[in-house]
């Protein structure tokens, strides 16, 4: 009876286990949200991005000590296309007798490239591959050989328990995949973001044991970031999380107030159906650091646990914009630029040509680069354009001019040819 007493309790205490950590802040936890986030940037900084996250979770208000949450990534977009990042993770029992480690290597590619269509658009796959470790150290656990009616908590363990259990450590192969897809709406008033995540990929569903790693867990997660004005910005998100058949939905809310252009606090509420109620509060600084912590107490049947929580999450993104990968069409039309003809000319009909023609030529390429300008705006431009060409074909220019013309000519159309498509769209 002892012995499966004893057996019972280990199996129960594994089957809990079996699940991975729960992170409150989990949009902050990008790498452990889904492999294809990886390197994935909405805001101007395009560098290394630092995350780091930790928290204490009790199953009981009255006890200092909880379930420890801890992980840090490091993620950076080497191209447009392809980013790469690594992450470390680590879940401890609150009394110490069971640890999963995690050590991966990530990678994302964009198979829609936001630098193509403006930023507008951005689709992305992402896999992970790594290495889990499971552990369990049986010398905190009491037996019912070590019941003693003089002791506080009713365990003795200077007792023998009269069991062989030692501890145990696995490894076993890691690996995940996801997809990410974003967009902006109404001249980047809205972004829409959401993606599909599954985590330890050929693991099946009631895995309790501790030598066979950690369960299937599938991931999706949805939000909105809407910009109410110049000062607030509305982020509502949602993430439904699965594993060894357990479901969890976590609907939330974050308020950001941009005070100036280095400081915007934030605040925020989530709900996790029938299991918590999470504040949030922290604050963006300097556009490329985040801090957040956050409470959570119990709600619904988890009340009379006394379950409660703490997290903090940090977010640092170095200072560097990204190199844009060019076109082969962008790198031609560069090298025809240096190789434009330079002819020295005194004639006034000549310079005042092609003062005119290079004018013509750097207004709709800025008009070619420009992101939130209206149809009404790119019409009126190219009608202008279209006066001054129309102008410039009663001026007399020498022969010697008509290399350099021809040139910019071709450089006008192309630019020309961009506008018009950004017209129709």
């Amino acid at each position: 009876m002892k012995q499966l007493f004893s057996l019972l309790f280990i199996f129960v205490s594994v089957a809990v286990f079996a699940q991975d950590a729960r992170y409150y802040q989990y949009d902050l936890n990008t790498l452990y949200l889904n492999p294809a986030l990886t390197g994935e940037r909405i805001y101007e900084f395009k560098g290394v991005q630092l995350n780091t996250n930790n928290g204490l979770h009790s199953t009981n208000a009255s006890r200092s000590s909880g379930t420890m949450v801890s992980s840090i990534g490091v993620d950076m977009p080497l191209t447009n296309r392809v980013a790469i990042g690594q992450f470390l993770g680590n879940n401890r029992s609150e009394s110490g007798s069971f640890n999963t480690f995690n050590f991966l290597v990530s990678g994302a590619y964009k198979l829609i490239n936001p630098a193509n269509n403006n930023d507008n658009t951005c689709l992305s796959i992402g896999l992970q591959f790594g290495v889990l470790n499971t552990s369990m150290n049986t010398q905190n656990f009491t037996y019912a050989s070590q019941y003693s009616p003089n002791s506080t908590t009713g365990f003795d363990n200077s007792f023998a328990s009269g069991e062989s259990f030692t501890k145990q450590s696995y490894y076993t192969l890691d690996n995940n995949i996801g997809i990410y897809y974003r967009s902006y709406f109404n001249e980047k008033k809205w972004m829409l973001a959401t993606g599909l995540s599954f985590y330890h990929l050929g693991a099946k569903n009631n895995n309790n044991t501790l030598e066979n790693g950690a369960a299937l867990r599938s991931n999706f997660h949805i939000n909105l970031i809407y910009h109410a004005g110049k000062l607030i910005t509305l982020t509502p998100k949602f993430l439904y999380m699965n594993q060894n058949n357990v479901n969890e939905y976590n609907a939330g809310l974050l308020i950001n107030f941009k005070v100036n252009k280095h400081a915007e606090p934030i605040i925020g509420v989530n709900w996790i159906l029938q299991k918590a109620l999470v504040a949030q509060l922290g604050l963006k600084f300097n556009e490329n650091n985040i801090f957040r912590v956050s409470y959570s107490s119990a709600i619904g049947s988890f009340v009379s646990s006394g379950s409660r929580g703490m997290e903090f999450s940090y977010i640092h993104i170095s200072n560097r914009k990204l190199q844009q990968i060019k076109k082969k069409e962008e790198i031609k039309e560069e090298k025809h630029n240096e190789q434009i003809p330079q002819i020295e000319t005194n004639d006034p009909e000549d310079i005042y040509y092609l003062m005119k023609l290079k004018n013509i030529l750097n207004r709709l390429t800025m008009l070619a680069s420009l992101d939130n300008i209206s149809p009404t705006d790119v019409q009126k431009e190219l009608d202008k354009v279209r006066d001054e060409l129309k102008e410039l074909s009663h001026v007399h220019i020498s022969l010697e001019m008509t290399p350099i013309v021809d040139v910019y000519i071709q450089q006008i159309e192309a630019k020309l040819k961009i506008v018009q498509q950004k017209l129709q769209k």
